[in-house]
């Protein structure tokens, strides 16, 4: 199941270096909540973060149940080039994936 959200990236050149600015739209649900009934609300989180700068592998990010909702990440690479492509992939427990590529700005 694919989780239809507003993900959002962006990737800017700084000194050399590729900073990275990620919003992932995920409710990081920890299995703990009850809703308006009082009834559990099952588990359901990002657990594995990936990142490819030019379709090489860079970064992988592991999650847990206690990562916040909309979960925003902020990183950076070292070195890169304007015009570079960087993809995000993630996958929750659940087996929703999520995907958003971006392209370097100065």
């Amino acid at each position: 199941m694919i989780i239809k959200a507003e993900d959002r990236i962006r990737a800017t050149l700084r000194a050399n270096n590729t900073h990275i600015r990620l919003l992932l739209a995920h409710p990081m649900h920890s299995g703990r909540q009850m809703n308006a009934d009082n009834i559990l609300i099952n588990a359901e989180f990002i657990q594995d973060i990936r990142c490819w700068r030019n379709e090489n592998e860079v970064l992988v990010i592991k999650c847990g149940s206690g990562t916040s909702q909309n979960p925003y990440f902020s990183f950076e690479l070292a070195g890169g080039e304007v015009g570079d492509t960087i993809a995000i992939r993630w996958v929750d427990n659940l087996g929703s994936k999520g995907n958003m590529d971006t392209v370097v700005d100065s």
